[in-house]
C-alpha cells in the first residue's frame, strides 16, 4: 500500500537513483560536538552536532541536533526483497541517525533528505532509498508521524543507502541548505557538517 511518504519521496529518489541509510540502536549517550566537523577534521560517529535546516518547499528554518549512530554494510538479498530495483552495481548500507528538534519551525521530515553518505570524494553524495513503508527489521525507517518534529521531540531512524560497489563509505554529512526537492549526486556549494563513517 502506498503511503504519503512514498508520494513525497518517489520523484526525488527516482532522480537521485542513489543510496542507503542506517540502522541499529545506540546503547550509550552521544557526546556533544565541541565544533562542527569538516571533511578535513570530521566528527566521530555518535557525536551530536547542532545544525540549522531549511526545509522545502516553504524555506522555513529548524534548529536540530543530528547524531549519526552507525553505518553498517547491508544484505543485498534482503534489500532486493523490498523491490527497490536499484541494486544493480550497488551495495546497500544501513545508516542510523537520531534527530532532535531544538527550536524554530516544526519539520515534517525534510531533514531526513539532508543526510548524505560520501566516499572519499566530498563532492559526490549518496542519498537514501526509502523502504516504501515496508517493515524491514534490519533497517527500519521511522513512520511519517515519528518524522514530524517539533518542540524538543527526537526520532531515531534507519535508512538504506545504495552505494556503487567500488565505493567505500568514508563520511556522513548533513547539508542543511540542500534543496532536497531537487536531489543530485553532486553536493553543490552549501556547507556540510561531517562525521567519519566508521
Amino acid at each position: 500500500m502506498l503511503t504519503n511518504r512514498l508520494f513525497r519521496t518517489a520523484a526525488p529518489i527516482a532522480l537521485a537513483a542513489l543510496a542507503l541509510t542506517g540502522c541499529g540502536p545506540d546503547d550509550g549517550g552521544a557526546p556533544a560536538a565541541a565544533s562542527k566537523g569538516t571533511f578535513a577534521a570530521p566528527l566521530a560517529l555518535k557525536t551530536a552536532a547542532d545544525v540549522t535546516e531549511t526545509h522545502f518547499p516553504d524555506n522555513q528554518k529548524t534548529q536540530l541536533s543530528v547524531t549519526p549512530v552507525s553505518v553498517v554494510k547491508g544484505d543485498k538479498a534482503a534489500v532486493e526483497k523490498l523491490g527497490v530495483g536499484l541494486l544493480n552495481g550497488k551495495t546497500p548500507y544501513y545508516v542510523t541517525t537520531t534527530y532532535t528538534h531544538k527550536g524554530g519551525e516544526a519539520d515534517n521530515g525534510s531533514f531526513n533528505f539532508k543526510l548524505l553518505l560520501h566516499g572519499t570524494d566530498p563532492k559526490r553524495a549518496y542519498t537514501f532509498a526509502p523502504s516504501w513503508g515496508a517493515k524491514f527489521e534490519p533497517c527500519q525507517e521511522a513512520s511519517d508521524t515519528d518524522l514530524r518534529l517539533a518542540a524538543g521531540k527526537p526520532v531515531t531512524t534507519c535508512e538504506i543507502y545504495l552505494v556503487p560497489e567500488d565505493v567505500q563509505p568514508a563520511f556522513v554529512g548533513f547539508q542543511g541548505e540542500r534543496d532536497a526537492g531537487k536531489p543530485s549526486d553532486e553536493t553543490g556549494t552549501a556547507p556540510e557538517v561531517v562525521w567519519k563513517a566508521s
